[in-house]
């Protein structure tokens, strides 16, 4: 499947590490030219104080896409600025012949509050980069895969708590839950075109938001990840190939006739 995604082109939100990072790569290195989004220099969140992709980050991603013999445009950008991002949507398309292919990844954590001890501008970070930056990121991509009809298509990627609610992170889980609505809607929008959409619906995994989740909570890496495992009926960890496998597949022309679909990569978290 070398040349699955052959002179296609992706543009991948959060793609300075973790599994924007993976997906993006996977895309390369089954032919895809990148566009690749993240914060790196344009901004920082505060609530909570989150370490986001540095320029460095994206840098080196865009250094191992070309590696691989693709072309990579890098784009640092707050997707809480929807000028910024239909800023960068332009330009990728103009530098890299169009867009084929969307990849809404971007998203923050936090730390596990009561609903009603939650801090409101924690609320509102989480709803404005995850939820609200979502739609601002398919606002200004969706023209462009409209001039690519015949091969465009979308995937958002959520979490296995936007169909099965865990406790203290209800502004997660509202954002997430927001991305499964968000899917849906366009694909009934954009099917008549012949464009797909469909969100991904992932268990905790082991990535940089993991990080930040034990720095947040102050609770050691192991034992947030045995709580992950413990709610899947597979107990074993979710990794970020996993993920990206899913993505990739729903990108692809095999899943021409799957649109609307949450697809969860979970082991059966939301089953438990």
């Amino acid at each position: 499947m070398a040349d699955r995604f052959s002179g296609r082109v992706a543009f991948v939100t959060g793609a300075g590490r973790g599994q924007g990072r993976s997906h993006a790569l996977r895309l390369a290195r089954e032919g895809a030219d990148v566009a690749l989004v993240d914060l790196g220099g344009a901004g920082a969140i505060d609530h909570p104080p989150y370490p986001t992709a540095t320029s460095v980050d994206l840098a080196a991603v865009a250094a191992e896409v070309r590696a691989i013999g693709r072309s990579a445009e890098v784009f640092e950008v707050d997707v809480r600025d929807p000028a910024g991002l239909q800023a960068a949507a332009d330009a990728a398309a103009e530098r890299l012949g169009g867009i084929d292919h969307l990849v809404v990844n971007a998203g923050i954590t936090d730390g596990f509050h009561n609903t009603w001890e939650l801090p409101v501008e924690n609320w509102r970070t989480m709803i404005d980069v995850t939820l609200s930056g979502a739609f601002y990121t398919c606002r200004a991509v969706v023209p462009h895969l409209l001039q690519r009809a015949e091969t465009a298509s979308v995937v958002l990627i959520g979490s296995g708590v936007a169909i099965k609610a865990v406790p203290g992170l209800s502004h997660y889980v509202a954002a997430k839950a927001g991305l499964v609505g968000l899917a849906e809607a366009l694909a009934a929008e954009l099917g008549p075109y012949g464009i797909r959409c469909n969100s991904v619906h992932p268990a905790g995994v082991d990535t940089d938001m993991t990080t930040a989740m034990v720095e947040l909570n102050g609770i050691p890496r192991e034992e947030l990840l045995r709580g992950f495992r413990e709610r899947q009926l597979i107990a074993r960890n979710v990794e970020i190939d996993d993920v990206t496998a899913a993505v990739t597949w729903l990108l692809s022309d095999e899943a021409r006739r799957v649109t609307g679909l949450a697809m969860t990569v979970d082991a059966g978290e939301t089953k438990k």
